[in-house]
């Protein structure tokens, strides 16, 4: 009886510490959404183009295996009210993305919209979290315009911002701006 007994509790207290591993995995995860938009009335702000392997060392959302950074659908978007707002003011929403990713701060994700043109996109961004004390979000995105010759105009935004989660924080540029809402997954 008292083997029995002692079987039972180690399987609860076995149950118990992999629900456990479970839910802390779970507040580890984060579910990371941007909105890029331009200002189409803004004059061109020509800033520094991406290189043609900016995204190298970065898991591209679009063709990642890793089964801890997934693309969400657009059911699950938390901004797109925001997005509808911007355009109906004028603005031109040019990516909305979303995905879960873990916290890690060496994991760098590419983002980006639109037709390849030689390795470098319309719309492309890099995203990394952070964690100290405070919740960063390090991002660096690119607006490029093909000319009539050929040449590419990247208009850049590049900031590191201190976030608090479920909140819809605003980087501005000049002529283009984003969102960003950090939540856990």
């Amino acid at each position: 009886m008292t083997s029995l007994r002692s079987l039972q509790l180690l399987a609860i207290l076995a149950l118990s510490g992999w629900m456990g591993l479970a839910q802390a995995q779970s507040q580890n995860t984060y579910q990371v959404e941007v909105v890029i938009f331009s200002q189409p009335s803004a004059q061109l702000t020509p800033g520094t183009a991406p290189s043609y392997g900016w995204a190298d060392q970065a898991t591209d959302l679009t063709v990642t295996t890793r089964s801890d950074v997934r693309n969400l659908d657009s059911s699950r978007l938390k901004l797109s009210s925001d997005a509808g707002k911007l355009s109906a003011q004028g603005y031109k929403v040019v990516l909305h993305k979303a995905w879960t990713q873990p916290d890690d701060s060496s994991l760098e994700v590419a983002v980006h919209e639109g037709q390849e043109m030689g390795g470098i996109y319309p719309v492309q961004a890099l995203v990394s979290l952070g964690q100290e004390r405070l919740l960063e979000v390090d991002i660096t995105a690119w607006i490029n315009n093909q000319t009539q010759d050929g040449e590419i105009v990247s208009e850049r935004i590049k900031q590191i911002r201190r976030l608090r989660l479920d909140e819809t924080h605003y980087l501005d540029h000049q002529s283009m701006g984003m969102l960003v809402r950090i939540s856990r997954s």
